[in-house]
């Protein structure tokens, strides 16, 4: 599904606005996962679903330029997916993420995932609507990235240090890194994942469906307060 991107910022809002008022009136928390192209984010989710998809129902919305074989490897997992196809333009827009929402069981969900792709900045400054981001760092791009794009890292309530069974073949500051991010994002949960040998999946899946739990139990009190359900 090829959808025109928004460029324009104001319009962006406005859709990332609406888009999170349906999340949240369906009850759906939406998870961006952002990242570098080859930082290993459709890897990810192909070892976590597996693992929360008991306790969770997960759609996963997956952005590319032109590809789809991201798209084929999650609809292997049996969930629903929706291929957003950004016609060569920079990044994923909540306009078209909005589209996208309308492809899927949206009220069957209980978690959408989005993975982004494009250019670092415009995934740092664009806002889909999403309740939480998570940034991955492959130890193959170099301990750079979270110097060069800070903004990548500010909002992120997880980050990812992907591919780590690839440290010993790299030229990569693991120590430098860490301190970097922990001094610069301390409210972030730091997890180093090698999908190969399943180091820091399930911490990562766990976290996850903690997160979800949690967001659910504010849900049922917001709603006891109001009035809504028997306290």
């Amino acid at each position: 599904m090829t959808i025109p991107i928004v460029h324009q910022a104001p319009l962006n809002r406005y859709a990332a606005t609406e888009n999170r008022q349906t999340l949240d009136a369906l009850e759906v928390i939406c998870l961006n996962l952002t990242g570098a192209a080859g930082s290993g984010k459709t890897s990810l989710l192909e070892a976590v679903i597996p693992r929360i998809e008991a306790d969770l129902r997960v759609g996963v919305v997956q952005a590319d330029h032109a590809a789809t074989c991201d798209a084929q490897r999650i609809g292997e997992l049996g969930i629903p997916v929706v291929q957003v196809l950004t016609d060569n333009q920079c990044h994923l827009s909540a306009n078209q993420l909005q589209h996208a929402m309308t492809e899927l069981p949206l009220a069957d969900l209980d978690l959408l995932i989005v993975e982004s792709t494009g250019s670092l900045v415009h995934q740092s400054t664009t806002h889909l609507g999403e309740h939480l981001r998570m940034a991955t760092v492959s130890v193959t791009t170099g301990d750079a990235l979270p110097g060069k794009y800070p903004l990548l890292f500010h909002d992120a309530a997880v980050i990812l240090l992907t591919k780590f069974d690839l440290l010993p073949h790299v030229e990569f500051n693991l120590s430098g890194t860490v301190h970097e991010i922990e001094r610069d994002h301390p409210s972030a949960e730091l997890i180093c994942t090698d999908i190969r040998n399943r180091v820091g999946i399930d911490r990562l899946s766990g976290w996850i469906l903690g997160y979800v739990r949690a967001q659910r139990v504010h849900h049922l009190r917001e709603a006891e307060l109001a009035g809504c359900v028997p306290s």
